[in-house]
């Protein structure tokens, strides 16, 4: 059983209090008090530092707003789209023929097809299907 499912279940509370006895369970509940009450408090402060974060972004918006200048214009656009260059599939270096009868290409990276695999297997190498 997990801790928290015992610190949630009452029955696994109570048994927990019979084991350990009144004066330390009494000790272990102003232990929690303390965790519990410093937990609120780190809380509470990254709410207050998230609120002042956005008041200061709302307020440089404004600015922004008030004196015409727009995002774009600082370059911060969230719709820019970054310039990306797209990879070009590897050529084929191997040629075979499939189970059907078909003649297939290979480029030698990933799972190698079955039809070489199996040739592979047989002893036949891999530079026998070279193209």
């Amino acid at each position: 059983m997990s801790f928290s499912k015992g610190l949630n279940n009452i029955r696994t509370l109570r048994a927990a209090v019979n084991e350990l006895g009144l004066e330390k369970s009494e000790e272990a509940l102003k232990k929690l008090t303390q965790v519990i009450t410093e937990k609120r408090e780190e809380d509470a402060a990254l709410i207050a530092e998230q609120k002042a974060r956005q008041a200061l972004i709302e307020k440089y918006k404004e600015e922004l707003k008030e004196n015409g200048i727009s995002l774009a214009e600082l370059g911060l656009t969230s719709t820019e789209v970054k310039n990306r260059k797209v990879r070009q599939p590897m050529p084929a270096k191997y040629k075979y023929i499939d189970e059907q009868g078909k003649t297939k290409t290979w480029a030698g990276q990933g799972r190698k097809p079955k039809a070489i695999q199996d040739a592979l297997n047989a002893g036949k190498s891999l530079d026998s299907f070279a193209i």
